[in-house]
């Protein structure tokens, strides 16, 4: 597709299914000299094994690590591992989860389990790759999964859009702090994507179709087309941008 990620290595969390795992596929098509493939197991869905080898059939280098996002060292393990390819130059922390019952009335362990992955999880992958961007004393870019959800709050989301929200403010913080040594820190707010769990969960797919309705653009988004974002961010052709959460939604919080 281009080479504007051409000789960098792209590290993503969450990226055995879904968005993530476009996201890795993306880096590759984008020219990524290597991409690291990591999740909490290797079998969601389309599964880490399929994802790495459709990133070799692309002439990428690649490997598969299997990461909890919400236990710091293993965090810190993963990031090291990228010295094997010469260093992490673009950290995506994708790693998220919802809930089946979200709401006014959430249960305390669902919270807690929810703000573990969607917060502590992504804040952990943005100071392990900070880390290792300074000790290489090479300028990097961090991109943070957020969502529309965490700019509009939605009564049937309330601790989603509660830690969504958090991610905003988290890269606007970090992009501060570690603009100094050249890191910039963004998050990217998809829309509806038509993903995996959206075409098999019924009562997400009803609620997809009115957004869908709404839209501007009249359709959902492409798991790849927020690929294309991260890899806009990740390249150097963003090398101003920093602090910003994109919308990648075809234009719904324009007018919702």
């Amino acid at each position: 597709m281009s080479d504007i990620l051409k000789d960098k290595v792209v590290l993503v969390t969450g990226a055995a299914s879904g968005i993530g795992r476009a996201i890795a596929i993306s880096a590759a098509r984008h020219g990524a000299k290597a991409v690291i493939v990591s999740d909490v197991t290797e079998t969601p869905h389309e599964g880490g094994t399929q994802t790495t080898a459709e990133i070799e059939a692309l002439g990428v280098l690649t490997r598969f690590q299997r990461t909890d996002v919400t236990q710091h060292a293993e965090v810190d393990a993963l990031v090291d591992a990228a010295a094997e390819f010469g260093g992490v130059d673009v950290m995506v922390c994708n790693a998220g989860i919802t809930l089946r019952e979200d709401g006014p009335d959430v249960a305390e362990s669902d919270y807690r389990r929810l703000m573990a992955v969607n917060l502590d999880g992504v804040l952990f992958g943005a100071q392990a790759a900070a880390r290792q961007m300074k000790a290489r004393g090479k300028p990097g870019s961090i991109v943070l999964m957020a969502s529309m959800g965490g700019i509009a709050g939605a009564g049937m989301t309330v601790a989603y859009s509660t830690s969504k929200g958090g991610v905003v403010l988290m890269a606007k913080a970090l992009a501060d702090a570690l603009g100094p040594d050249g890191i910039r820190v963004n998050a990217i707010c998809p829309g509806t994507i038509d993903t995996h769990l959206l075409r098999t969960n019924p009562g997400i797919a009803a609620a997809s179709e009115g957004f869908r309705q709404r839209t501007p653009l009249r359709r959902l988004g492409k798991p790849s087309e927020i690929g294309d974002a991260v890899a806009w961010l990740g390249s150097d052709m963003s090398s101003y941008v920093t602090g910003i959460a994109l919308l990648v939604d075809g234009g719904l919080l324009s007018v919702i």
